[in-house]
């Protein structure tokens, strides 16, 4: 069986999350949130689930996980985590591509690969969707999806304006899926990291279909985005929307953005706090040094 995957890529703080619980709204696709982070903050730190149960009390993900796996052990996920931690990072991508490598990295890339392949078709198993909705953004990830076999990987490149990023991960925000308050990043980081993880994730396209979308284009016309990436996916319309407005239900999101706990009807609609509340100072070392890729992306 082959497991369609709708894959999110980018930078955070992108809106990927609302894109994903739009797209999950549609029939026939299922919103699953930021699947890198299942191993750690679901098995090993049993954070909340979309559904708002800790991860190892939710009926899905106990499904999931069983038919994936069978019954898992402390030792079991700490083989996970270990085999996870050496392959899925930022500087392995050149061996991730290739597959070559030391003896034990190519081992653990196979084994790694596997259990992405067994997590993603019990994953399809259990909601009986036509397709996953994956928003892990994760550069690395995707090049790592891009090896698994069985999975048809198609990949949204969401980008916001660099100096919208900076901002949100510079504001206080409570997570209620760790009970903590989410990472503040400062703006020089932010700056770099949009340039260099958005340049990465545009490369992929010429690995997978592929599909720019701008998040400013997307709140300004969430039906003609969601039509759009329903067209990339091949699969039927309509959007599941009306107007601006899209019913939530309950979902499964593993990780991401708060607003995975949101139930109900809300509205897709614009967060553009930063022209009027981030200092001047702060924008102007944005648009410097991400001045290129802000043109690429025509946002200046």
């Amino acid at each position: 069986m082959t497991v369609k995957v709708l894959f999110i890529g980018g930078y955070g703080r992108s809106g990927s999350t609302l894109l994903d619980r739009v797209m999950g709204s549609h029939d026939g696709f299922f919103s699953a949130g930021e699947i890198r982070h299942l191993f750690r903050e679901g098995l090993v730190e049993n954070r909340r689930c979309g559904c708002g149960l800790p991860f190892s009390e939710c009926p899905f993900w106990s499904e999931v996980v069983a038919t994936a796996f069978g019954r898992l052990g402390a030792s079991d996920v700490a083989e996970i985590m270990a085999v996870k931690t050496h392959v899925d990072r930022f500087f392995r991508i050149p061996q991730i591509v290739t597959g070559k490598g030391g003896a034990r990295f190519r081992a653990d890339l196979d084994a790694y690969v596997d259990i992405l392949a067994r997590l993603y078709a019990a994953i399809a198993r259990v909601s009986g969707a036509r397709v996953i909705v994956d928003s892990t953004k994760d550069v690395s990830h995707g090049y790592l999806l891009a090896r698994v076999p069985g999975v048809d990987v198609r990949q949204v490149h969401l980008v916001r304006d660099a100096r919208a990023v900076a901002w949100s991960w510079q504001r206080k925000r409570y997570n209620p899926g760790s009970g903590g308050y989410m990472d503040r990043y400062p703006v020089i980081r932010t700056a770099a990291e949009w340039s260099v993880i958005n340049a990465l994730t545009r490369a992929l396209r010429s690995r997978r279909p592929y599909r720019l979308v701008r998040y400013e284009s997307f709140v300004v016309d969430p039906a003609a985005t969601v039509a759009k990436v329903l067209e990339l996916m091949d699969e039927p319309g309509p959007p599941a929307l009306q107007g601006r407005a899209v019913d939530l239900g309950p979902s499964h999101t593993v990780a991401g953005n708060p607003m995975r706990f949101e139930r109900g009807r809300i509205e897709v609609r614009a967060d553009a706090g930063w022209r009027s509340a981030m200092p001047a100072p702060s924008r102007w070392v944005v648009t410097a040094l991400s001045w290129p890729s802000l043109v690429r992306y025509g946002f200046l």
